[in-house]
């Protein structure tokens, strides 16, 4: 049983020192103005923009768009945003986004007070669905995933990212116990992998990459891309010698291999998956 709101359990976080570098990493921060910009110029952003391949002005849904720090980001590029959540708070949900939407020149933003599984739009509307932490929050995973698919151009993307993963109902119970903002508000939730994948297919989304733990920075941020060559160099070091790992560290096949070992090492309780997929269908 919930303790506070969402908003409530946000600012709750704010007052705890302790807490400030967690409110930072998940872009919680008062300003979101400040949040908006850290998350448009971070590495995770600029993945997403190169899976995505935003060239064209396109039409884009950011699904659970919170304090619209993804909304701002994708506007700020010149896209055309459709910011969606069922949270209408000023300060971490739709009242926050539509703030940032008067600091954007190039496209736009318009809010929308609707959950996943009942979207306010027609048939083929968007270019791209995008959903950042938020197939996990759907209270019908499912018919929130048909939803998506059928607001989506035949052919056109859907990315979900920073998905939580649990193994079975053992790992999920740690996950919810250990996660803080779920002691003080709930909410928050976890499936296996292959649920995801099921579900994401039965919606007729074809899944083109299930990236794990360590595939992409939009997963292990705030760990960054440096940081994990960093720890290759000094595998490689450690076994074969500086000079041998001043080359090898450099090898894109080599760098792929040590993230795979990496992500398939990953099991903890509620470690981040993202999923990119395409609308099956002809345009």
């Amino acid at each position: 049983m919930s303790i506070y709101t969402y908003e409530e359990s946000v600012k709750w976080m704010r007052e705890q020192s302790e807490h400030s570098e967690l409110v930072k990493l998940c872009y919680l921060d008062e300003d979101n103005w400040v949040a908006a910009n850290r998350f448009s110029s971070s590495e995770e952003f600029s993945e997403i923009v190169k899976l995505l391949r935003l060239h064209t002005k396109l039409k884009i849904l950011d699904l659970g768009c919170g304090n619209g720090i993804a909304s701002y980001a994708f506007a700020s590029l010149g896209h055309d945003v459709s910011a969606v959540d069922p949270d209408l708070s000023e300060d971490v949900g739709l009242e926050a986004t539509a703030r940032l939407a008067s600091n954007v020149s190039n496209g736009s933003i318009t809010t929308f007070h609707a959950v996943a599984e009942s979207l306010p739009f027609p048939d083929s509307t968007f270019d791209v669905v995008y959903a950042r932490q938020a197939l996990h929050h759907f209270s019908d995973l499912h018919k929130g995933l048909a939803e998506c698919s059928r607001v989506l151009k035949p052919q056109a993307c859907f990315l979900a990212t920073r998905e939580h993963v649990v193994n079975d109902e053992q790992q999920l119970k740690v996950f919810l116990e250990s996660h803080l903002l779920h002691k003080l508000h709930g909410g928050e939730n976890a499936y296996p992998l292959n649920d995801y994948i099921s579900a994401l297919k039965q919606s007729g989304l074809r899944v083109i990459q299930c990236l794990a733990p360590f595939d992409t920075v939009i997963n292990h941020f705030p760990i960054s891309n440096m940081q994990v060559k960093q720890w290759l160099f000094q595998v490689i070091e450690k076994k074969l010698g500086q000079a041998a790992a001043s080359v090898l560290a450099k090898f894109y096949p080599v760098e792929s291999l040590y993230r795979y070992r990496l992500s398939r090492s990953c099991d903890s309780p509620g470690r981040l998956y993202s999923f990119f997929c395409i609308k099956e269908g002809n345009r």
